[in-house]
């Protein structure tokens, strides 16, 4: 045998090692971005979870609604999923059909929160657990949400997904700062120059000679959608001038308003029935907009400008109980369990 062959036979076992080195490499960095996106999604749920500092009990007028026209046991709760600012509808749907106690609650209103549950119906597939490891679990068929951002309906077009987006409730999109801030209400107009980097400082708006910190929320969460179609209406958002201008959870937005050393120069956006209901403080006030409030009066005709909804989605081809259920809520009945949740109903009721 030439020393030619006995050099090419040496090389086989370096090359074998080459290519098992590559394999452990390449599985090693898959792994990696799985346990990142599960890690993730587990910041992120943490984050919605903190987000809430009321407890979620029953109003002192509770009272059983629902007269069995439809029936929902504590298993149908796992294809439920939605927005933070939507958990106490499903609490209140709990409590209706299964008799769920207040401290229970949470064992039945698991919301991942906006962006997650949109991908979670579209998907249907897997989700991640606290590990990073790939989980079957039962597809989300009925979502209560804001309405969809374009990445979302990007994403199920992409995925050959048509939505079904139905209003059941309503709300006010509302801006917000601290209770030291001499202005009381912008118009419109002043709301879009503000976050289009055109009015700079509170002295523009009637307010201190003093410059306006103007925060936003991350990409796809349902409050920026809403900031996006609401409000700005084509009008190009600024980029967060500072990184803190950009926040994560609309408690910790309220807080940083509340808290931040220069609190009264802030402005920031949540829902009003977030705000009055799952997250209160003394410290914050609601703007009004065009000298219009976001009360229940001002929302069910209208009247508030950034007068918007929560909707029930599910996939246009959903068929059973969860189209039933979304169907019945918008029954007076359902609408009925929509107000005792404390929500301005979609029926002006």
């Amino acid at each position: 045998m030439n020393d030619k062959v006995l050099k090419n036979i040496r090389r086989i076992p370096l090359f074998i090692l080459a290519i098992a080195a590559a394999v452990i490499i390449a599985a090693l960095i898959r792994c990696a971005i799985i346990y990142k996106k599960g890690h993730d999604f587990v910041e992120d749920k943490m984050v919605a979870n903190s987000n809430i500092n009321v407890m979620l009990s029953r109003p002192d007028d509770w009272h059983i609604i629902q007269t069995g026209s439809i029936s929902l046991d504590k298993d149908d709760f796992a294809w439920i999923d939605g927005s933070t600012a939507t958990i106490p509808i499903t609490a209140e749907l709990a409590r209706q059909f299964c008799g769920a106690s207040d401290d229970d609650i949470s064992d039945y209103a698991d919301h991942n929160t906006t962006h997650y549950a949109y991908e979670y119906l579209i998907y249907s597939k897997i989700r991640y657990d606290i590990y990073g490891h790939f989980n079957d679990y039962k597809d989300k068929k009925l979502i209560f949400v804001t309405e969809p951002s374009q990445d979302e309906l990007d994403l199920a077009k992409q995925e050959h997904v048509e939505l079904d987006v139905t209003p059941i409730a309503m709300d006010g999109f509302v801006f917000i700062t601290h209770k030291d801030n001499p202005v009381d209400s912008l118009t419109v107009e002043q709301i879009q120059d503000i976050y289009s980097g055109k009015i700079t400082n509170w002295k523009e708006v009637s307010g201190n000679d003093e410059k306006i910190i103007p925060y936003q929320r991350e990409r796809n969460s349902g409050s920026q959608t809403a900031m996006e179609q609401l409000v700005m209406k084509g009008v190009p958002l600024m980029e967060p001038a500072e990184s803190y201008y950009e926040v994560e959870g609309m408690g910790m937005l309220i807080e940083m308003i509340a808290e931040y050393e220069n609190r009264e120069n802030s402005i920031g956006y949540t829902y009003y029935y977030y705000l009055n209901n799952l997250y209160k403080s003394d410290d914050i006030k609601v703007l009004k907009i065009n000298g219009i409030s976001p009360d229940n009066e001002n929302l069910a005709d209208y009247k508030y400008p950034f007068t918007t909804a929560y909707y029930a989605v599910m996939k246009k081809d959903q068929e059973g109980l969860p189209r039933e259920l979304r169907d019945y809520l918008l029954t007076d009945e359902g609408q009925e369990i929509i107000k005792l949740a404390g929500y301005c109903p979609v029926n002006g009721g």
